[in-house]
């Protein structure tokens, strides 16, 4: 498992294309998004039977991504209290990249789905990281906007607001079965994969930062 972490790190701190202009993107068939590169960096993988892909390009100093995790539909939560309790989990395993960013949390709604957006800030407000996360069937979507410099990511409402979901009345959320305990233990492993893996690449592009300001 730690090889899966460290190739998806590789692919997610390498040179990235550097382009003005910004590019569509699919994750599947149904979600869309931008990024600011025409050649995005793509991974792509299954490790222990979960399924993990990621488009992602840099831009000014600004890493912006897409993360697609496939889980299986008897893990979906049963109402928006299960909900909210995966997207919580992201927190503390990005936010320790951080320790003196002021972390806030929101509720937020695209075309009816109940997601949930995280913004990391430094003292003066600039936006060092933020996040737009959505359960869709047996999909787990994270959007990602990380500051590689400190400075303020001015882009990023335009990288949200470019998140295209779908409209079809098919997509669930939720599960009309009723078992908390069970459905968190459950979602946990495969959860706690995919927050991983993001802390890891965060913690990284952090490091490289501190390496190279302690080298000037």
């Amino acid at each position: 498992m730690k090889n899966f972490y460290w190739i998806i790190i590789l692919f997610s701190i390498q040179s990235y294309s550097q382009n003005e202009k910004w590019f569509d993107f699919e994750l599947d068939s149904i979600t869309r998004f931008k990024l600011p590169a025409e050649n995005a960096n793509l991974f792509n993988s299954e490790e222990n039977g979960i399924k993990m892909y990621e488009l992602s390009a840099k831009k000014n100093g600004i890493v912006y991504s897409g993360n697609k995790m496939l889980i299986t539909k008897s893990r979906l939560p049963n109402n928006l209290e299960e909900l909210k309790s995966i997207y919580d989990e992201a927190v503390p395993n990005i936010s320790k990249n951080y320790p003196k960013a002021i972390v806030s949390k929101e509720s937020i709604e695209k075309n009816g789905f109940k997601g949930q957006k995280l913004t990391l800030t430094d003292s003066i407000g600039n936006r060092l990281y933020q996040s737009e996360v959505y359960l869709l069937n047996n999909n787990l979507f994270l959007f990602n906007c990380i500051s590689q410099d400190d400075s303020d990511i001015k882009e990023a409402e335009y990288f949200f607001n470019h998140i295209s979901l779908p409209t079809n009345s098919s997509i669930i959320q939720l599960t009309e079965k009723s078992n908390s305990l069970k459905f968190i233990s459950r979602f946990k492993t495969e959860l706690m994969i995919l927050i991983g893996i993001l802390g890891l690449i965060i913690g990284i592009i952090v490091l490289k930062k501190n390496v190279a300001q302690h080298r000037i």
